[in-house]
């Protein structure tokens, strides 16, 4: 049992390795520029979010114009936006927060992109080693051009 205990331990604690350039054969940048080169005006998703936090997603998510338009089918004010909707994000802000974080140099990261249009499909952040509870994470599903 005693051996058992230790490779139990040895095996939890071991660090998976997913910092770098991301693994699915498509680079960040490239995945940015396929998506900006498409100019998708109105497009929808659904946008579920990994956290230890406070979270009653998944979101379905309506762009019109390049704007937030629906969130569940629903109009949205700005300050739901900033308080219940916090994790709603456009495709481009979804871009901004994986430049933002990549500048801070995270210990580990995994980015995975739709291989046809560019925008990101699994997203996952822990920014420090150190610190539990902090590491993030986004899925797109259900994307659709309108």
């Amino acid at each position: 049992m005693r051996n058992f205990v230790l490779i139990f331990l040895f095996f939890s604690c071991e660090k998976l390795d997913i910092s770098g350039p991301n693994h699915t054969g498509m680079e960040f940048s490239t995945a940015m520029e396929k998506w900006e080169n498409k100019n998708f005006n109105n497009y929808e998703y659904t946008l579920d979010v990994s956290c230890y936090c406070i979270y009653v997603g998944p979101n379905n998510i309506e762009i019109k114009n390049n704007n937030l338009f629906e969130v569940n089918g629903k109009s949205v004010t700005s300050e739901q936006l900033q308080n219940e909707y916090w994790d709603v994000k456009t495709i481009e802000e979804l871009f901004n927060i994986i430049d933002s974080k990549l500048e801070d140099d995270p210990f580990s990261y995994s980015l995975q992109f739709d291989e046809n249009y560019g925008y990101p499909i699994d997203i996952y952040f822990d920014m420090n080693e150190m610190i539990a509870d902090e590491e993030i994470g986004y899925t797109i599903s259900n994307f659709k051009i309108n």
